[in-house]
C-alpha cells in the first residue's frame, strides 16, 4: 500500500486546488512553464476546474487529484487532451516539493495508465524537459520511451527549454 490515493478533480476543489498552487509555485516554476498571474485567484481556478470537468464530460480529460493518509493535497495528475481517433492522450503532473522522491508521481502515472487502459486508450505522450530528469526517470521506469527532441518544449524562468516527446504503448 502506497498511503497515497487519487480521486477524480470536483467543482468544490476551487480552495484546496488555489492553496495547493499557491504553496507550490516557485517550486514548479524551476522545471515548468509558469501560469499566468490572474490564474491564482478563487474565481479563475474555479473557472480552470469547471474547463476541466467539462472536457471530462466529453471524454476528453481526466484530471485527479492526489492526497496523502492526512488528506493533504500532494499533487495533481491528468490524462488530457484525449484523441478519440487515435486512441491516445497526454498525461502530466505535478507533485508537491516536500513529497517529491517519494514515488507519488510513480504512484499517479502508474493510476493514469490504468485510467487511460479503461477508457480504451492506446497510447499515452507526455513531454518532459530535459533538465526534469526525476520527471524523466519516473516516465521511463513506467514504460515510456522517448519519441523526439522538442527544441522549446516550454519557457521556464524566461528562457526557452529544450524536451521530449514521450511515448507509452498501452
Amino acid at each position: 500500500m502506497s498511503g497515497y490515493r487519487i480521486r477524480t478533480l470536483q467543482s468544490d476543489d476551487v480552495e484546496a486546488v488555489l492553496q495547493f498552487e499557491l504553496a507550490h509555485k516557485s517550486f514548479f516554476e524551476l522545471s515548468i512553464e509558469a501560469r499566468p498571474d490572474e490564474f491564482y485567484q478563487p474565481e479563475a481556478v474555479r473557472q480552470h476546474i469547471a474547463e476541466f470537468l467539462l472536457l471530462k464530460q466529453q471524454d476528453l480529460a481526466l484530471p485527479t487529484l492526489i492526497f496523502n493518509t492526512e488528506n493533504e493535497l500532494i499533487g495533481r495528475a491528468n490524462i488530457k487532451d484525449i484523441d478519440p481517433v487515435t486512441k491516445s492522450a497526454y498525461v502530466g503532473y505535478r507533485i508537491a516539493e516536500h513529497w517529491s522522491g517519494k514515488g507519488v508521481a510513480s504512484f499517479a502515472l502508474n493510476q493514469l495508465i490504468q485510467q487511460a487502459k479503461l477508457l480504451g486508450l492506446m497510447g499515452l505522450f507526455a513531454c518532459v524537459a530535459k533538465e526534469n530528469l526525476p520527471s524523466e526517470r519516473v516516465l521511463i521506469k513506467a514504460g515510456f520511451q522517448k519519441m523526439e527532441t522538442i527544441p522549446q518544449v516550454a519557457i521556464v524562468q524566461d528562457r526557452s527549454v529544450a524536451g521530449y516527446l514521450m511515448w507509452l504503448k498501452l
